[in-house]
């Protein structure tokens, strides 16, 4: 994994049958990171394209266990604790404040291949 040149490359199989795969990714957060760093680097750029009227979509993938819904929702006990589906909501409201528009979002949870 470099993050200088932000790709990792994985390596499956052993000798001549060695495979290898590279992945481009745009940022790196640690598990330390704060709800408003991962807003900041992954949905407040795309807030503009909302208010363009480009559709958008928020998506976390992965184990259970490994903090989507932490991510995805946080806490609504303090500002510093929303989550990325509170601030974009916040930050697309601050924005159109004062404008007539028509909003409409969607939220749904897949668990257990149920929704």
């Amino acid at each position: 994994c470099s993050t200088a040149n932000r790709s990792i490359t994985v390596i499956k199989g052993k000798g001549s049958s060695q495979k290898r795969t590279s992945y481009q990714f745009e940022n790196v957060l640690g598990s330390f990171s704060t709800q408003e760093e991962v807003f900041d680097l992954t949905l407040k750029p795309i807030i503009s394209d909302v208010l363009d009227g480009f559709e958008t979509c928020i998506f976390a993938y992965g184990q259970t266990g490994t903090g989507k819904t932490h991510t995805m929702e946080g806490s609504l006990e303090t500002v510093e604790k929303y989550g990325l589906i509170p601030r974009s909501a916040q930050a697309i409201f601050d924005a159109l404040e004062g404008s007539t528009y028509n909003v409409s979002c969607s939220y749904l949870e897949i668990y257990n291949e149920e929704l």
